[in-house]
């Protein structure tokens, strides 16, 4: 199916090109989404008409992106966790949403569709992970993600005749040793 494209679009080409699609993306992606119309004569005018104010809103929206691009400069997220003592499997895991969710939280403007994890879900300790968020359709952002061990120690439970009477707490050790 030809379609005329209203949008940049990375993997099919520029604003008012004439491509050639499948059915049934142009149907259910491209044409309710106001990313392209059918190559009719009326179109073809019309797009032809507005290919400079769509160039100019690309443009807009292409130097936003490089605006918004420099606030990441020397930007990276930080993730304390907890990590088994014999390997370096996480407690939980780290994902994609968790990553969202701090961006916000440090006033980035970002949704879901917008930051990918290259390695999937972090769930082993190591130091090297990134996260890549798209801004435009020609500018993404390489995040890195650093994982700092959570030291708090687990309670050890106080067994007395092979029944736990307790959990020992760091704090009741220090006590009892300043009792005596």
């Amino acid at each position: 199916m030809d379609i005329l494209l209203l949008k940049n679009i990375k993997s099919l080409g520029e604003v008012g090109a004439k491509v050639s699609v499948k059915s049934g993306y142009a149907r259910n992606y491209l044409i309710p989404n106001k990313h392209a119309v059918l190559p009719t004569k009326a179109n073809l005018a019309v797009v032809e008409e507005k290919k400079q104010v769509l160039l100019k809103q690309e443009e807009e929206l292409k130097a936003s992106a490089l605006v918004e691009q420099e606030k990441y400069k020397d930007y990276s997220l930080a993730f304390e966790v907890n990590v088994q003592e014999d390997a370096d499997n996480l407690f939980g895991s780290i994902t994609l949403q968790n990553i969202v969710d701090r961006l916000v939280e440090d006033g980035y403007a970002v949704s879901k569709k917008q930051v990918s994890l290259p390695s999937g879900a972090i769930k082993t300790f190591a130091e090297d992970y990134i996260a890549t968020v798209s801004l435009h359709t020609d500018i993404n952002v390489t995040v890195p993600i650093k994982l700092t061990r959570n030291n708090v120690a687990a309670p050890e439970p106080v067994i007395d005749d092979d029944k736990v009477v307790g959990i020992v707490t760091s704090s009741d050790i220090v006590k009892h040793i300043a009792d005596h």
